[in-house]
């Protein structure tokens, strides 16, 4: 088996891609810019990276990751970090060639994952799956610890729209007629001329919710963004008498359409504006030949208010893990103790709040 860490301008990263169902997550540039991105990397810059692995019998293996400085309190008497997926679902991708090998290589793959991360000083890796791309679930759960966050909200488009329709709860269904007879439009935009628009209602919306400051993206970032992978990248607005009411990045890689981020203005808030975009979203990605728009779940993977308003859009359910990985138990153990002398607490296992020596 030949594997080796490589960075995004390897070939052998885009030339994976090629071959294998992916999404955004997992291009080269996003991961780039995600390391730069302190909801990633939050006491600095991180490193884009993913591990490549294959067999002689053309079975691939690739997952990508932002390595990232341990925090400051974090003693220790040589430079250690830990890896974490960029902002999404980066989960592994596998292409597979010979079914009969392919367990014993994904088993190999990860056994080589584990050892180089550990040659690297990497203490910890923390990856989440895809709601529509099959993995690696039990070699990672054989090798490390697998938790399940509930579950995502997912649209099948090959439905007819009579069926996507019917799927779509009575209570959507006629707010979404109340609201387009209002006036309620929805457009996409090929040049993002309501931009501006948009991210005051994103900024908005995260006021609304109380979201973490590390959601509080700033405008340069979605210009980075763009200029990253934008052609990926769709930006929708919802509109009512000339004035943005909500506005949502969608993404789209093959044929999957990601519902990525969203906001509504403080205006229009109480109209519920947002179902009308979904709705018109979902026709646009069917009409474009997309098989599957994901549109997330609840906040921790509960089943709150968010999924329930998600979940009126579709009966369709997948479920979300996390892979908790510790490729080297003894620095990991004691990272924790150091943590549980500071706070007095008892560090959590691999299944709770991980790494535990990042916990609050």
């Amino acid at each position: 088996m030949q594997c080796d860490f490589i960075g995004p301008d390897s070939s052998l990263w885009s030339r994976f891609l090629a071959d294998a169902p992916h999404d955004f997550y997992h291009l080269p540039k996003y991961v780039a810019l995600s390391a730069r991105d302190r909801l990633c990397a939050p006491d600095a810059d991180g490193q884009p990276l993913a591990f490549h692995a294959e067999d002689d019998f053309g079975n691939r293996f690739l997952t990508t990751l932002v390595v990232r400085p341990l925090p400051k309190s974090c003693s220790s008497p040589s430079p250690l970090f830990d890896a974490i997926t960029p902002y999404g679902y980066a989960c592994p991708l596998v292409i597979t060639r010979n079914e009969a090998t392919v367990n014993a290589f994904l088993d190999e793959a990860i056994t080589a994952l584990c050892a180089g991360l550990k040659r690297r000083g990497i203490v910890s890796v923390f990856l989440r799956s895809h709601p529509t791309i099959e993995s690696a679930l039990a070699a990672m759960r054989r090798a490390g610890t697998l938790v399940q966050h509930g579950q995502t909200i997912i649209i099948d488009l090959t439905l007819s729209q009579e069926e996507l329709w019917h799927q779509t709860r009575a209570g959507h269904r006629s707010e979404i007629n109340r609201s387009r007879k209002k006036g309620f439009t929805v457009e996409f935009q090929p040049d993002w001329e309501d931009f501006d628009e948009f991210f005051r209602a994103y900024t908005e919306n995260m006021r609304r919710v109380g979201a973490s400051e590390h959601y509080f993206f700033s405008p340069e970032y979605f210009t980075q963004l763009r200029e990253a992978i934008g052609e990926v990248l769709h930006l929708a607005i919802c509109k009512k008498d000339g004035n943005v009411a909500c506005g949502a990045i969608f993404s789209e890689v093959s044929g999957v359409v990601q519902y990525h981020l969203s906001g509504t203005t403080e205006e229009y808030h109480s109209q519920y504006p947002t179902k009308v975009m979904l709705d018109s979203a979902r026709t646009w990605a069917k009409e474009r030949g997309n098989q599957v728009m994901h549109l997330g779940g609840g906040y921790g993977g509960s089943e709150d208010s968010l999924f329930q308003f998600k979940a009126g859009f579709s009966h369709l359910r997948s479920p979300f893990y996390t892979w908790r990985l510790v490729s080297d138990p003894e620095t990991y153990h004691e990272l924790c103790r150091q943590w549980e002398a500071r706070t007095g607490k008892t560090a959590s296992g691999t299944e709770g709040f991980f790494p535990a020596y990042r916990a609050p």
